[in-house]
């Protein structure tokens, strides 16, 4: 009997323990005091702004589809740059899924604890300006009495009751974070029949697997893993090929979301007399394809005003096209239905192509939905190029590439077929900028200046945007907030977009060129040329540097002194060529008139750590000659 009992006694505690141990247990409690002073301070992790204790999610996912989400959060803020962490955002979609705080609270340094109070908890539009055209929603809510050495922990759950791709899940597990956390936990639970597909990058990690009741549930656990202290130019942390994670999904192929997205922007091609007749209209005289395709392209991307809609069904699929001109506002997916239904009844081909918001971090081996936030049309030519047409840009042409860089897209076909295609880069002889500058020096040192700022292709996309969106007199600011005195702005082809846009300003610029004396003068800052200073200080470095390409810019200035000033020595020409940037400087005389022109463009790239020295040294090159332009002085003779 008293060895019946005390196994009572010893189950009853195990279960107890157990329970007190599940993700989903609050840490309040008698004996939270004890616990406290087990945990890592603020020397321990100098850099840090907080630790995470626990993080934990999961994903159980059901026959019908349906998904049900949890998370457990408990972390010690260190210091008051980790205040930020005691607010929490909750997402979800109104009708759609349904979301539940399970606990909240903040457990202070004596080990007092301060619950969120109901009332503290607020549901709002997440998106409050647009609010008639989403139905997305946040709970948010803020933890009370945060100081340094508490700690925050709350737990909720999300169920999607109506997934829009049936049995598409997504997700990463990362080993590394920008906190220390001292235990990580991920569970997937599927129904029988559903396969998790796992790859695993710079980790050998792997889920225990356990079945049950007709589910297997994968978990994977990471701990004691340290933070990531930020660089700059750093890697995004879900770079694989630099960061520990593991990538999971659900769908087998991409087949399953071709075939539906390809039926869903079918369905909703939908024309009527209206529009027909609409578009034979507006396509009339057109007697070639691309006219057709750009006549329609123009009316689309100009006309039909963007608006984000995502509500119910809508999120994901396109509102009907004849809906689309009558209302004449939507979003990507329905100005793309609108264009390709345009173009069908003109008996041009064209088909959807999405695209992810990270082209880096889209794998082609992991089917998902999850990657995608943007849909374009895409229609083959002859020659097998594209057209690339992006109907949310209204600046944007035909025959330019969608994208300042190449980005990796998901092109469906009408059969539902499918192919993964890398959008084109930019080209030096189609997408750069011309800057051309005059500098007439008085004697005061004032100078009249004048500017012709020509842009080419896509690179004329970003100014006239800015441009367009501009009042005259803001135009007029836009300038002056460089100190000039404007005595003349001129801006051409604002709405003209297959030709260059151009902007001639004139005006005069106070004490532009440093007057020593009567004799001398100093010309300053001249020269383009990039020097990465804010790369170079640091003696080592731990991550890559990820540089971003941009277009070419050519520069020519001019510069006219007085008459009698000659310059005390000619730059030497420059030029220097390496895998992230090109620069190049030529220095001479055109009739009476110094000039200093040259070219400089950004190129993507990744610099690993071991080339950094070397990266340091092209660096001090580079600084070394723009200090030698910095000041270039003018004497008089």
């Amino acid at each position: 009997m008293k060895i019946a009992k005390c196994i009572i006694i010893f189950l009853t505690f195990l279960l107890a323990s157990c329970a007190a141990s599940l993700p989903y247990r609050s840490l309040s409690g008698p004996d939270i005091r004890g616990a406290l002073s087990a945990f890592p301070m603020q020397e321990d992790h100098p850099d840090a702004t907080a630790v995470f204790l626990l993080n934990y999610g999961s994903m159980e996912m059901f026959d019908d589809g349906t998904q049900v989400y949890k998370h457990t959060v408990r972390c010690k803020i260190l210091n008051e740059r980790g205040y930020y962490l005691a607010r929490k955002s909750i997402s979800y979609r109104e009708g759609y899924s349904r979301v539940k705080i399970l606990y909240a609270n903040t457990i202070r340094p004596d080990g007092t604890t301060v619950p969120l109070r109901e009332e503290d908890i607020i549901d709002s539009a997440a998106y409050s300006q647009y609010e008639e055209y989403t139905d997305i929603k946040e709970k948010k809510f803020t933890m009370a009495a945060i100081e340094p050495g508490c700690i925050v922990e709350y737990a909720y759950e999300v169920k999607h009751t109506k997934p829009f791709l049936l049995h598409d899940y997504y997700t990463r597990f990362a080993l590394r974070e920008f906190f220390p956390v001292k235990e990580k936990v991920m569970e997937i639970i599927l129904p029988n029949g559903r396969q998790l597909h796992m790859a695993n990058f710079k980790t050998d990690i792997k889920p225990t697997v356990e079945e049950y009741g007709g589910k297997t549930k994968y978990t994977f656990r990471s701990e004691n893993s340290p933070e990531i202290i930020p660089e700059p130019n750093m890697p995004r942390p879900t770079d694989k090929d630099v960061f520990p994670q593991v990538h999971c999904w659900t769908l087998s192929c991409w087949n399953v979301i071709s075939k539906w997205y390809a039926g869903l922007v079918k369905e909703q091609m939908q024309s009527d007399e209206a529009l027909d007749d609409f578009t034979r209209k507006l396509t009339a005289g057109k007697t070639t394809d691309e006219d057709k395709i750009r006549a329609i392209f123009d009316f689309v991307a100009r006309e039909v005003r963007y608006v984000a809609v995502e509500i119910g069904p809508h999120t994901m699929t396109p509102h009907p096209a004849r809906d689309v001109l009558k209302k004449k506002y939507g979003d990507c997916k329905d100005k793309t239905t609108l264009l390709l239904t345009m173009l069908k009844t003109v008996g041009i081909e064209g088909r959807p192509a999405l695209v992810p918001k990270d082209s880096d971090a889209l794998d082609e081996a992991a089917p998902s939905m999850g990657y995608f936030n943007h849909v374009i049309a895409v229609v083959p030519k002859k020659d097998g190029t594209f057209y690339w047409l992006d109907s949310t840009n209204k600046v944007a042409v035909i025959d330019s590439v969608p994208f300042l860089v190449p980005t990796r897209v998901l092109q469906i076909n009408e059969d539902g077929s499918y192919q993964f295609v890398k959008t084109p880069d930019l080209e030096d002889s189609r997408d750069y900028t011309d800057l051309m500058q005059r500098v007439h020096v008085k004697e005061s040192g004032d100078a009249v200046v004048e500017y012709i700022y020509s842009s080419y292709g896509k690179c004329a996309e970003a100014e006239r945007n800015k441009f367009r969106n501009l009042s005259p007199r803001a135009r007029e600011q836009h300038f002056e907030a460089k100190g000039i005195e404007l005595q003349q702005l001129e801006i051409l082809n604002l709405d003209e977009l297959e030709s260059p846009f151009v902007v001639k300003v004139r005006g005069l610029m106070r004490n532009e060129i440093h007057k020593v004396d009567d004799n001398e003068m100093i010309l300053s800052g001249a020269a383009m040329i990039r020097d990465y200073d804010e790369l170079t200080a640091v003696k080592s470095r731990r991550y890559p540097i990820r540089f971003t390409g941009s277009g070419l810019v050519r520069f020519k200035k001019f510069f006219y002194f007085p008459k009698g000033y000659r310059i005390r020595k000619l730059p030497a020409n420059y030029k220097i060529e390496d895998p992230y940037n090109i620069n190049e400087i030529k220095c001479g005389f055109e009739g009476n008139a110094f000039v200093m022109e040259g070219k400089i463009k950004d190129l993507k790239y990744a610099l690993k750590p071991g080339e950094f020295e070397f990266f340091k040294e092209r660096a001090l090159e580079r600084k070394k000659y723009k200090t030698s332009v910095r000041n270039i002085i003018f004497e008089r003779k």
